[in-house]
């Protein structure tokens, strides 16, 4: 069966480096050493500029679809659950991160979010059980449908941050997603395995 698409291409690990292309790593440039950490020849830790919470952050996204289920690819969408789920107990400073319904995102996503121990809120907004990029694509996932979302958890008196993290294929509701709800919107990336790069001060692995 094909695979689907999980645009593991789309992670930018370049951008959390600090691109000094020092050679201290054996490699001649930042681009360079990249590309060696993709193809198994350096680790993150050979980087001298990368904290340890950000080398587990590197590990964590090279290794990701070793981790996830098979996503095969969809014709058909598969509806999961619409509402709230909390993660690693939160508290009311704990991050919002906002995604579908779809059945295999959700999958992906807590396989992704298994691997740090800190606290998370998640609001699966109902997109028909169809993926994010085909939900921007078909106009399914709405500033209206995480608005409701919104409304029809107790996310609101969970949090006191007023705060959500989307996913990078929905940036173009940014503004309507604040204007509706009140709430400030952060930008992720497209890829979900690039979470733990984003949040890497926020990623600590388990048994920390």
């Amino acid at each position: 069966m094909a695979s689907a698409d999980v645009y593991l291409n789309k992670i930018d690990f370049l951008r959390y480096l600090k691109k000094t292309d020092c050679t201290q790593c054996g490699i001649e440039s930042c681009q360079d050493f990249i590309s060696a950490l993709i193809e198994g020849l350096k680790k993150p830790h050979d980087c001298p500029f990368l904290s340890e919470k950000e080398i587990y952050a590197f590990e964590v996204a090279l290794k990701a679809k070793d981790l996830w289920p098979e996503v095969p690819l969809l014709t058909h969408p598969r509806p999961s659950l619409v509402g709230l789920v909390e993660i690693n107990n939160p508290s009311p400073e704990s991050l919002v991160l906002v995604s579908g319904n779809n059945d295999y995102t959700e999958q992906v996503l807590l396989t992704t979010l298994g691997t740090t121990i800190s606290p998370f809120f998640v609001l699966f907004a109902d997109t028909d059980g169809s993926t994010v990029d085909m939900s921007m694509i078909y106009k399914i996932l709405t500033a209206e449908r995480i608005d409701k979302v919104i409304r029809e958890t107790d996310i609101q008196e969970k949090t006191k941050k007023r705060e959500m993290i989307i996913p990078g294929f929905a940036s173009s509701l940014k503004a309507d997603i604040e204007r509706l709800t009140g709430w400030q919107v952060i930008v992720g990336p497209v890829c979900v395995a690039e979470l733990p790069l984003f949040l890497a001060e926020s990623w600590i692995p388990p048994g920390r």
